[in-house]
């Protein structure tokens, strides 16, 4: 994992959490913490992040930061397979693994305290996710059925 750019993420990540409302997330915005999703995760985790230029003040509010971006924008509701895992369609095995790896640590009953605050579904989310992105013939599938839907059109209203 490419270590993240500690400038450009956590201004943005704070300010994220403070208002959500100004991105548009579908478009994969705030395009900083897209672009570096492995850091933002592992803040979520609450594990130690080389390079960080974190201190005691700021810490705890990063890490909630961080928590609150995974639970908004990558366990929302209706997200597909990549954002789910924070994963480009591009992706290395590696990266599937450790992203998976670090979902399932925040996610997981037997991992995450009580009261977390997380889908009461997630943690089968991520393992749905993982199975379809770490099967080749699956990822095809899924792939190539997102290139063949149609284009939503307006639905009329009837007078």
């Amino acid at each position: 994992m490419t270590p993240p750019d500690w400038s450009s993420l956590l201004p943005r990540l704070l300010d994220f959490e403070r208002s959500p409302g100004l991105y548009r997330v579908v478009l994969r915005e705030p395009r900083p913490l897209f672009e570096q999703i492995g850091g933002v995760m592992l803040l979520a985790t609450g594990r130690p992040v080389a390079g960080l230029p974190a201190t005691a003040t700021n810490g705890f509010e990063l890490h909630r930061a961080a928590r609150f971006f995974v639970r908004t924008v990558m366990l929302r509701p209706g997200s597909d397979p990549f954002t789910l895992l924070g994963l480009p369609p591009d992706f290395e095995p590696t990266q599937l693994r450790e992203h998976y790896r670090l979902m399932i640590r925040l996610t997981h009953p037997d991992f995450c305290a009580t009261g977390e605050g997380w889908p009461a579904d997630a943690a089968t989310r991520v393992n749905l996710a993982h199975d379809l992105l770490s099967s080749p013939a699956k990822r095809a599938a899924y792939t190539a059925a997102l290139h063949t839907r149609l284009p939503m059109r307006p639905r009329l209203s009837r007078p």
